[in-house]
């Protein structure tokens, strides 16, 4: 007696485990006709009422017809708790965008001025990590290369802090030893990412003057565009140049006038193997390559792309979105 009850709480509990997970798809399936839903509705409630009239024979009938509509119509319908469908998605989710971040695109926010007028504090960018080759995530080491960064190119890179911390105690020892006294061009040394213009490439030599750029010898090419009121800097003027090196042109910030002599003449300074020489363009006013050493190649993280989003904070101007920059390339 005890075996024969067993078997029939057995295939009863089977009947309406088989209502509900098929009841539950009929519910979510979206591509079904109507004749077909019906179908399997009344066959549903058909071996619901089996079910309790306790009719084995009846309730196995019925069972496989449903089973076999439910092939037939419902095939590729999700029995899955809804929970547990929305804890897939986005955790499918959350790993697209890790393997996106990690070998594609990173986003990256302007956190300065120091690139002006190219780009200004609130910008909100895309940084190709693929077009320079492929990284072992959060690393520096790379699987494979693409292509090396070119003159004019804007790139997001990692702080060297080591190299950095390194080349600016050899320049203040340099200095006292020759009785000059060198401003402190940069205070922190955090590990945190970067975003200049590469100037210069291995085996380059840079070097400024007069208040100009000189690559292996020759002055970088500009043309006056026009000044006005420097941002955040209350009574004075900026003076916006056009800037050419190579076949790539940019727009470039100064705070001094044509011809200012001031005491940011550096170099000449030959690019070493694997780095590169990167400057801000808003010119007195990034710490870049000129104070803090040269760029490791491996340091360097992509190319960045396009503005997606741009907010103004509120300091130099009403706060809200800068809509006219949605979209724009990075030059």
């Amino acid at each position: 007696m005890s075996e024969e009850r067993d078997s029939q709480e057995g295939y009863l509990e089977s009947a309406r485990e088989l209502v509900d997970q098929t009841q539950l798809r009929l519910d979510r399936a979206r591509k079904i006709g109507d004749e077909a839903r019906y179908r399997i509705q009344e066959e549903l409630n058909a071996l619901r009422q089996g079910i309790e009239r306790d009719d084995e024979e009846y309730v196995q009938e019925v069972s496989e017809t449903i089973s076999d509509l439910a092939e037939e119509h419902l095939k590729g319908v999700s029995v899955k708790p809804v929970w547990r469908e929305y804890a897939e998605t986005i955790g499918l989710a959350i790993l697209c965008a890790l393997i996106l971040r990690a070998f594609f695109f990173e986003a990256f926010k302007i956190p300065s001025g120091s690139m002006e007028p190219t780009l200004i504090s609130g910008d909100h960018l895309f940084v190709n990590k693929l077009r320079y080759g492929v990284r072992v995530p959060f690393t520096t080491q790379f699987v494979a290369r693409f292509a090396e960064p070119d003159h004019g190119e804007v790139v997001v890179f990692r702080f060297p802090s080591e190299e950095a911390r390194d080349y600016v105690e050899r320049q203040r020892a340099d200095a006292l030893a020759n009785g000059e006294q060198r401003a402190e061009c940069i205070l922190s040394f955090d590990e945190k990412d970067f975003i200049k213009r590469i100037i210069g490439l291995p085996g380059d030599v840079v070097e400024g003057k007069d208040s100009r750029l000189y690559v292996n010898g020759e002055p970088l090419q500009r043309t006056p565009i026009h000044r006005a009121p420097a941002p955040e800097r209350s009574g004075q003027t900026a003076y916006y140049y056009t800037e050419t090196i190579g076949e790539r042109s940019y727009r470039i910030r100064e705070d001094n006038p044509p011809g200012y002599a001031d005491e940011g003449d550096f170099g000449p300074i030959e690019v070493q193997e694997d780095h590169f020489f990167a400057v801000g363009d808003n010119r007195d006013n990034s710490a870049d390559s000129r104070c803090w050493g040269q760029v490791p190649k491996d340091y360097i993280k992509g190319r960045a792309m396009i503005i997606w989003l741009s907010i103004e904070d509120g300091r130099t101007g009403e706060a809200g979105l800068r809509w006219d920059r949605f979209g724009m390339q990075v030059r």
